[in-house]
Parts: C-alpha cells; sequence; structure tokens
C-alpha cells in the first residue's frame, strides 16, 4: 500500500478557490512559501533526530508535520524541534523581505508566527508550552493543564474577533482550533497507553529518579518508584492484566 507522506486538508482547498476568483496568487504563493519553510525546519532537525516521516498535512493556517518517535523521547530534543519551525521561518521571511518589497509579506508572516505560538494544543505554542509543563507535573497532569490554557487562549481569541470586528479567516480559524483541541481529549489516553508500553518494552536509562503514587502519575525523562515498588516491576502488572482482559 502506498504511504502518502503529503497530504493538503480540504479548507486550503477553500481558500485556493478563492484565490482563484480573487486573483491573489502573489499573497498566496508568499504565504505558502513560508508555510512550507516553517515545516522544513521542523522535518530538518527532526531527521537529524533518525525521527521518521508518517505525514505533512497543510491547512490555511499553517502546516503539520508527524513525526514517528517516542513518545518518552528528549524533551529537550523536542523543544529543538518544534523551534526550528519558527526559526526556519524567520529566515524565510529575511529572504522573502530582501528580494520583494511588498508590505503584506511581513503582516503575513507576522499573523501565522504569532498565531503558531499560541498557547494551543495542535499549535506549535500548545506544545512548547506541555514540554515545558512536563519537566515540573507528570504527563497526565501537564495534558490537562495545557488543555485548560487552550481552550481560554482560542475563546478569547474568538471574543476579540467579535467585539473587535477581526477578519473572518482568524474567527473561523480559531473555531476550527476548537474542535481540534477537544479532540486531543480523545487521544490522551492512547498517548499515554503508548508511553507506557515503550517504557515496559525498552530501558530508556534515565538518570532521574522520582517517587509517584500510582501508575497513572508517570512522568518524562525519570525513572519511577511507586510505593516503593520498583517501576518495572508494576508496568509488567499493569500490560499482564490488560494481556488477561
Amino acid at each position: 500500500m502506498k504511504t502518502t507522506w503529503i497530504k493538503f486538508d480540504n479548507s486550503l482547498y477553500i481558500l485556493l478557490f478563492f484565490v482563484i476568483i480573487t486573483g491573489m496568487f502573489k499573497e498566496f504563493t508568499f504565504i505558502f512559501l513560508l508555510v512550507f519553510f516553517h515545516e522544513l525546519g521542523h522535518i530538518i532537525v527532526g531527521l537529524l533526530f533518525n525521527w521518521k516521516i508518517i505525514r505533512i498535512t497543510f491547512y490555511p493556517y499553517g502546516g503539520k508535520t508527524l513525526f514517528e518517535h517516542y513518545e518518552n523521547e528528549s524533551i529537550n530534543k523536542e523543544i529543538l524541534v518544534l523551534l526550528a519551525g519558527p526559526l526556519m521561518q524567520i529566515l524565510t521571511f529575511l529572504v522573502l523581505n530582501h528580494f520583494f518589497s511588498y508590505p503584506y509579506i511581513r503582516i503575513y508572516h507576522l499573523s501565522i508566527l504569532c498565531f503558531n505560538l499560541l498557547p494551543c494544543l495542535s499549535l506549535d505554542g500548545g506544545r512548547l508550552l506541555n514540554l515545558f509543563l512536563d519537566k515540573f507535573f507528570n504527563y497526565i497532569t501537564s495534558f490537562y493543564i495545557t488543555f485548560v490554557v487552550s481552550i481560554i487562549t482560542t475563546f478569547l481569541v474568538i471574543l476579540f474577533c467579535l467585539f473587535n470586528y477581526c477578519n473572518l479567516n482568524l474567527f473561523l480559524i480559531s473555531i476550527f482550533l476548537v474542535f481540534k483541541i477537544i479532540k486531543s481529549l480523545e487521544e490522551v489516553k492512547f498517548l499515554y497507553n503508548k508511553f507506557l508500553l515503550e517504557r515496559y518494552l525498552y530501558d530508556f536509562k534515565f538518570k532521574n529518579r522520582k517517587v509517584c503514587k500510582d501508575i497513572y502519575k508517570l512522568s518524562k525523562n525519570n525513572l519511577h518508584y511507586i510505593k516503593f515498588q520498583n517501576e518495572r516491576a508494576l508496568l509488567e502488572d499493569y500490560f499482564k492484566y490488560y494481556k488477561n482482559n
């Protein structure tokens, strides 16, 4: 079965339709270049860490590169991959701005960059917030804190659009983002089980040691002792239970 690495979201085709009927080809080209090189930044650093690309999806407001990597991956490595996108976009903007004197290039660049760095799940800013919280909280707690911050931030953007007569695109994208954030609730249980399974199957040689109350309080980059029981022994019991049931 052939694997499709690059995917264009249906909403992007709708935008392209409006581009065709309005003749805004230059604007669309610059937006796409900024988004493309933004994702290229993620891809380059991800490949340097030997992460496998599953899919690259382009949306009207940006892109998303999905990698196959350990859920127990180093927090610092994940942060570097995430930061590579905005940094590459800034370099792309500087090059475009040098050769083309269109004022809207700066506006598009800042709009994409600022929106993408909002602390919302599905955006780079939300993932960076989640990883920062992972340094202080367990996996589940850091996710739910990020989830609450994401919902509050998105609704503030929606209210800003409503009361300041902001552009319709930002309003619609924010509504779309709310659904993406809510959908992440369905994924967290699967991701946490993947997180546990990796720790059961592989020895990650974590240097830090931490004591926690139960198996649902595990955090990234730490080896745990749970009620004075070694993490490995508890994971064996956990997956033995799932196997038998």
